[in-house]
């Protein structure tokens, strides 16, 4: 019996492109459409928040100090006034606080505005005038002495007067360009909007016409092949194939009517391949892929978690368990994690001979548990178990020790045993190989006398640290310390003596750090600490704390009279690398040393540029090229 299948004509016949060619342009143009909305949005993201909103911001804040600044002058002005015409001290107490908040202010506005142009002149000269007014007029009024003479008043309305003059310009300076930055960050929304709406509609037109495309050259075609394909399922083998449908449809309709024919000794050959597929060869698969999983990562974790779940999936055991044999070789250490399970045959970790584990790892051979108890290896073929632990060896070296268990007692078959043996055998290779390298990756980062993290560690932490501050801003403080008269300790109780008060040292260094701080051996009896999340006076608090602590901690035992020596530094635009924070924090230390030791120093270094000709304003506090 014939049957015809047909499908409608989508492409002419004279058609060069492929429907192949047509989806791959399709895709291509549809892909292109979304990187350039994600690269439009993220480029007017970046530019936002890198530039024009930290701008704004800062140009925000300093409007604001300026007007604080202002305010505390005029209520200084007229604490003032009010002091001459009533003698009453009580007004003398606005212009004590805007004496006592001038330097932070002035601060402020210079971090804000110092390399703005235009604006740093206006403050300067806003400031200047201030300073004028003050140092002119304001403490001859300020002064309470009895036999002081007060300043008449027409003086300072006239240098008052002058000082307003220059705020008023500043300040409207500083309002315009705030009004600036703001309407330039609306502009640059509204841009972003408009092209992500323009390319939003681009993408939605273009998806419309490819659906339509699509429906048409291929949802149509496949429905009639669907059609064609349950025809072969019910039994009917020969089919009129339509050459008006797309050529790839109309090849894979031909290609169904020889699948067709094919189709009847495909059956019968694929029955006889089943029945000589046995479940040991599927088994060798499954180890084959299992050992290629946990062979590939160095991940001590992650390769028992591996070996684990590729045994209970081979042998469909409940409970599967990976026992490392310990540093001694003399016990078992259990590695499962999230389990409920109760100790096997006593509490952990196990001892070597005791256990199915155990007996295992101390005969060197595959050893199992049945109903009854122990079941004899040469006995074990074919008979009822219920565990069966397999030693993992390297070499001649037993590592650990490979345990699946059932629930209930199953058979165990000679062929099940060689494939749990085989895998074990690629386990053991895989987790000695992970452990070895998580050893070697520990001791190069850890000091073998103190097991703090060495010099090496604290190169790569610092460098990472200081490029995460210096972008988003947050503070970090560096501690470094030196033991005082380390080599007359050591001249005295001798090299092991010092080495354990070395050890008790860093014991108490770590019991005062936080989770989040790290503590160091730098080299010697020198240590260090990278304090994250934390300024300057609360690292001086720290590290104060902390020489207490030393000094307390010696006060008694075979050696003592230790002390430290501190130094703190604080990360700074004027100290972006970890080379000048450790400098930094080694200058104050040594600074703690002339001082007399046994105490704590926070580094004042100034900024490495080069020498320019400064002068000094007071008033600002800052050095102006």
């Amino acid at each position: 019996m014939t049957h015809s299948i047909r499908t409608p004509n989508v492409n002419p016949p004279n058609e060069e492109r492929t429907l192949a060619q047509r989806l791959s342009g399709a895709f291509i143009v549809f892909g292109a459409l979304v990187a350039a909305a994600f690269f439009v949005t993220v480029t007017a993201y970046g530019v936002d928040s890198t530039w024009l909103t930290p701008e704004l911001q800062q140009s925000r804040q300093a409007e604001h100090d300026e007007h604080n600044t202002h305010v505390a002058v005029l209520d200084a002005e007229n604490g003032l006034r009010g002091y001459l015409i009533t003698h009453d001290p009580r007004y003398l107490e606005a212009y004590a606080r805007r004496e006592s908040g001038q330097g932070r202010a002035n601060d402020a506005a210079t971090s804000d505005l110092g390399a703005t142009p235009g604006l740093a002149a206006a403050l300067l000269s806003t400031r200047l005038a201030e300073e004028k007014w003050s140092e002119g007029w304001g403490k001859a009024a300020a002064d309470s002495r009895p036999d002081a003479r007060p300043p008449p008043l027409t003086e300072g309305q006239a240098l008052f007067d002058v000082y307003r003059q220059r705020q008023t310009v500043f300040a409207a300076a500083l309002e315009r360009r705030t009004q600036a930055l703001r309407s330039r960050h609306e502009r640059l929304i509204s841009v972003r909007v408009m092209v992500e709406l323009v390319v939003f509609v681009g993408i939605l037109f273009f998806a419309m016409h490819q659906h339509r495309a699509l429906h048409n050259g291929i949802v149509t075609p496949v429905a009639a092949l669907l059609r064609h394909i349950r025809r072969i399922r019910d039994g009917h083998f020969e089919a009129v194939v339509d050459h008006a449908a797309p050529r790839e449809l109309a090849e894979l309709a031909q290609g169904l009517n020889e699948v067709g024919r094919a189709l009847v000794g495909a059956r019968e050959t694929a029955v006889l391949r089943d029945e000589a597929l046995s479940e040991h060869s599927i088994r060798l698969h499954q180890i084959l892929d299992a050992s290629r999983e946990f062979s590939e990562s160095l991940n001590l974790t992650y390769v028992v978690n591996s070996v684990r779940e590729s045994t209970a999936a081979i042998g469909g055991y409940e409970q599967v368990i990976v026992w490392l044999m310990d540093d001694e070789q003399k016990r078992l250490v259990d590695t499962q994690e999230g389990t409920a399970a109760p100790p096997l045959d006593g509490a952990l970790p196990l001892p070597m001979g005791k256990g199915l584990a155990g007996r295992a790892a101390k005969a060197g051979r595959t050893t199992f548990e049945g109903p009854a108890g122990q079941v004899r290896f040469s006995d074990s073929v074919n008979r009822q178990v219920r565990a069966i632990a397999i030693p993992l060896i390297v070499g001649a070296r037993v590592v650990g020790v490979l345990e699946a268990r059932h629930a209930e007692a199953c058979v165990a078959t000679k062929e099940v045993i060689e494939i749990l043996e085989m895998l074990a055998t690629h386990a053991a290779t895989a987790i000695e190989s992970a452990r070895l390298h998580e050893v070697i990756e520990e001791r190069s980062q850890v000091d073998a006398l103190t097991r703090l993290l060495n010099r090496r560690r604290l190169e790569e932490d610092l460098e990472a640290e200081c490029k995460r501050c210096a972008r988003y801003g947050r503070p970090l403080a560096f501690v470094m310390l030196d033991v005082d008269h380390f080599k007359a300790i050591n001249d005295a109780h001798g090299h092991p003596k010092a080495d354990t008060a070395l050890q008790a040292l860093a014991d108490v260094i770590v019991g005062c750090t936080r989770t989040t701080d790290t503590a160091y051996r730098y080299g010697g009896e020198e240590f260090c600490i990278v304090l994250r999340e934390t300024t300057a006076e609360d690292a001086m608090h720290f590290a104060e704390r902390l020489r207490q602590r030393i000094e307390h901690r010696f006060e008694s035992g075979e050696v003592t009279g230790i002390t430290a020596s501190f130094g703190v530094a604080e990360f700074l635009a004027e100290l972006p690398t970890p080379r000048a924070l450790v400098e930094a924090a080694d200058a104050a230390m040594y600074e703690s040393k002339h001082g007399g030791r046994n105490r704590v120093a926070l580094s004042m270094k100034p900024p490495a540029f080069p020498a320019l000709p400064q002068v000094v304003v007071p008033a600002l506090g800052v050095l102006v090229p």
